[in-house]
């Protein structure tokens, strides 16, 4: 009886959680349509004036401005998310993104020089990283409170294959519309797609008051940091996994936000010619990798909304990260390759895209699971600050991890920089498989 009840659950019955997952989808397209073409843009134009290896470290230097504000203030975030209306904080957040981001969108008409858009650019990045230090832990601790307990396998798998359908449909406006429409009108409709988030949000209805309080003095806050830090050491699973991500961000993320945009402005960009080159621009290669990812990641949250909730996932979890680093481990080699000459340009582009759909699959086989041990294991009433901790202890050094890229890429080279993650990778995996606290999930 229990099984058949399961089969019977659709949350999208849930008024809460289907304007929830409306406006996350119409906010985070438009998103990852402008994350997927700035940093294109900014190595595109700092290269104009700082040439290409200064180019390389000025996008490094964005990336990490922007984790920097994020990292620091996000605990911050999550008490607020933990005292107040999670709804409000989400709208609200929503409204002042539209604003600044459609502001920058008729800045950039008026045809500034190129100093005063990186100028400008660097501040925008800043003031968006500070919302999303308070929209984050509000989005992400929502789902707790209006969803029950039978759905909540189900919601956190259709919101993770959402975050998918979204970088899907992002991806591929981003590379049509970068490649020909230019970068004025991405602003444009990441601004809409905000403003459409907040009106979609403004309907949601929980009892807030359930994790409610008022002490939002500085002493507070900090007390209630330590609170959810102290909670998460004690967890020593969970801690482990934590650890695990931090150290493991460090060296993977860069790849992808630093090496994979130079590849695409500074290796495909420069190609005499390659596959399909008569109607696809290096942007739209770009998208087709990276939709690879997303069409994977699709798959597997559906496949990952119809199991079972299961008593342990740490057998689970060891084989699906094994596979996602095995998989970014041989990108990084095939990138080696490639910029020693050995790899053709058109073996690298298949490649990427047959690695990055394998890629897709395994984090989700690992994203899921973790995300419900949080949900299930953390009183809800603790969600944000606990959330946002976490987030934090496990990006933290993402930001200088953005930054040393920079730095190997623009002085010492681009090789070395794939060499670096590819060392760093491999050692944090086989820490984790060979940690105790890895088998008590």
């Amino acid at each position: 009886m229990a099984q058949s009840s399961t089969t019977k659950i659709n949350v999208f019955r849930n008024k809460n959680f289907s304007l929830l997952f409306a406006g996350v989808l119409v906010s985070n397209i438009a998103h990852i349509l402008f994350s997927f073409a700035i940093s294109l843009y900014i190595l595109s134009i700092a290269s104009q004036v700082y040439g290409i290896e200064r180019a390389a470290l000025i996008q490094a230097l964005y990336l990490a401005a922007n984790g920097v504000f994020l990292v620091l203030l996000m605990p911050f975030g999550g008490v607020f998310a933990d005292k107040l209306n999670k709804v409000t904080i989400m709208v609200w957040t929503d409204l002042v993104r539209a604003v600044i981001i459609l502001g920058i969108a008729y800045y950039l008409f008026t045809s500034p020089g190129v100093v005063s858009i990186i100028i400008v650019l660097f501040v925008m990045n800043v003031l968006l990283a500070i919302n999303s230090a308070f929209f984050n832990p509000a989005s992400s601790s929502l789902l707790r409170f209006i969803v029950k307990d039978e759905e909540l396998q189900q919601a956190a798998s259709y919101l993770q294959g959402s975050h998918n359908l979204q970088a899907l449909i992002g991806l591929i406006l981003g590379g049509i519309m970068y490649a020909t429409m230019g970068i004025v009108w991405i602003f444009v409709v990441n601004g809409l797609g905000y403003l459409v988030s907040a009106f979609s949000e403004l309907f949601i209805r929980y009892d807030h008051k359930e994790h409610a309080g008022s002490d939002l003095t500085v002493k507070g806050m900090l007390a209630d940091i330590r609170h959810g830090l102290g909670y998460l050491y004690g967890e020593k699973a969970i801690f482990t996994i934590l650890m695990m991500a931090l150290a493991l961000n460090f060296f993977l993320t860069p790849i992808f936000s630093n090496g994979m945009p130079f590849f695409i402005e500074f290796g495909l960009g420069r190609e005499p010619a390659y596959l399909f080159d008569g109607f696809m621009r290096p942007a739209n290669w770009y998208s087709v990798i990276m939709i690879g990812f997303s069409l994977s990641a699709i798959f597997m949250s559906l496949f990952m909304s119809r199991q079972k909730t299961k008593e342990r996932y740490s057998p689970m979890l060891k084989k699906a990260l094994a596979s996602m680093v095995g998989m970014i481990a041989l990108l990084s080699v095939l990138m080696i390759f490639y910029y020693l000459g050995v790899v053709p340009i058109n073996a690298m582009l298949v490649s990427l895209a047959i690695i990055m759909f394998a890629v897709g699959v395994s984090q989700i086989a690992f994203n899921v699971p973790v995300q419900l041990i949080f949900q299930r294991k953390v009183d809800k009433t603790q969600l944000g600050k606990v959330n946002s901790v976490s987030a934090v202890l496990s990006q933290a050094l993402v930001p200088l991890a953005s930054l040393v890229a920079g730095l190997l890429i623009s002085q010492i080279s681009i090789i070395a920089f794939y060499l670096f993650c590819l060392i760093g990778m491999v050692v944090v995996l086989l820490l984790y498989m060979t940690n105790p606290n890895a088998n008590l999930l």
